[in-house]
């Protein structure tokens, strides 16, 4: 899932890559990118999960800085009562 809106050629091809990596991971998330700045959203299924994403894109070449807003499912399905 993209989010992102481009003018830079590197950041739409690190965008690309990055979704394509996730998508391998079995997960949909939002990814926005600026200048090599990678901002993910979304819903993971565990914790682990979350920091297997995180380190998967900082080890991407291109990628300067990662900034994880991803939540965890069970700490959502708990705030919203389910």
């Amino acid at each position: 899932m993209t989010t992102g809106k481009h003018t830079d050629p590197k950041d739409v091809q690190l965008e690309a890559l990055i979704q394509e990596r996730i998508r391998q991971m079995g997960t949909e998330l939002h990814v926005l990118i600026k200048d090599g700045k990678v901002t993910l959203t979304g819903i993971a299924d565990d914790f682990k999960t979350k920091r297997e994403i995180d380190t998967l894109v900082e080890g991407i070449g291109g990628v300067r800085e990662v900034i994880n807003k991803i939540v965890v499912a069970s700490v959502t399905d708990h705030i919203n009562g389910t």
